[in-house]
């Protein structure tokens, strides 16, 4: 991996939904209390039921959020992004890791110990309103995905997931969106609620009828209105 010294983690945190507001100072308050974490791709981050270690900040890479039923199952709950954070619900109520986190890329983190970042947040009423918004956000994705899965069919709901995934981690292709991030036929059948077979199905009829292609491993959006919109 690549070096990451001071300038690039200020970078991370200045672009970051819960820190952009802070000052300088408050920055470097904050990163003097940051450790940086290397994870190789495949690794796990957190499991489920681990104790709260702190605040993460991924500042490269991607992390897949996922659960393991009982029967063995995984389901994929998200895919997690440069200056994203990961586990504020243990680190705000102090109990176990409600998910794994798996590193889907060589990952960069910043880990803030749970009590210094309490004290933080008690310090400072403005982090603690950005950490709810944070929060509420999450909540109403997964409200909204909950209700797409009840109430819509399966093509309306990969469609809204791949315009979702689109917006968050497209780049320009030529004329096309190309999603810039691995999620396998199995990940993308749990995110709609669906089996594989039918996402599979649905994906082969799109690129048949040129809605859809390929670079790579990566989808490419050629017809986003075909797909149908966000809202």
């Amino acid at each position: 991996m690549t070096t990451f010294d001071a300038e690039a983690r200020r970078a991370v945190l200045s672009h970051s939904l819960l820190f952009q507001k802070m000052t300088p100072d408050e920055l470097d308050a904050v990163l003097a209390r940051a450790v940086v974490r290397r994870i190789a791709r495949g690794e796990f981050i957190l499991h489920r039921g681990d104790p709260s270690l702190g605040m993460f900040v991924i500042a490269a890479g991607r992390v897949r959020v996922s659960l393991v039923s009982e029967d063995g199952k995984e389901v994929t709950l998200g895919v997690l992004g440069p200056g994203e954070t990961l586990g504020e619900m243990s680190l705000l109520d102090g109990e176990p890791c409600s998910a794994d986190a798996s590193a889907q890329e060589d990952c960069v983190l910043l880990l803030i110990e749970r009590g210094q970042f309490l004290r933080l947040l008690r310090g400072n009423a403005d982090l603690c309103l950005r950490m709810l918004a944070i929060l509420t956000g999450r909540l109403r994705r997964s409200n909204a995905a909950l209700e797409d899965i009840a109430l819509l069919d399966l093509s309306t709901r990969l469609g809204r997931l791949l315009l979702r995934l689109a917006r968050d981690y497209g780049v320009p292709d030529g004329r096309a969106t190309r999603i810039e991030v691995k999620l396998s036929q199995k990940d993308l059948s749990t995110l709609v609620g669906s089996s594989r077979e039918k996402v599979n199905k649905q994906l082969r009829e799109w690129e048949e009828a040129g809605v859809l292609g390929k670079s790579g491993t990566r989808i490419l959006i050629l017809q986003p209105a075909a797909l149908g919109s966000l809202d």
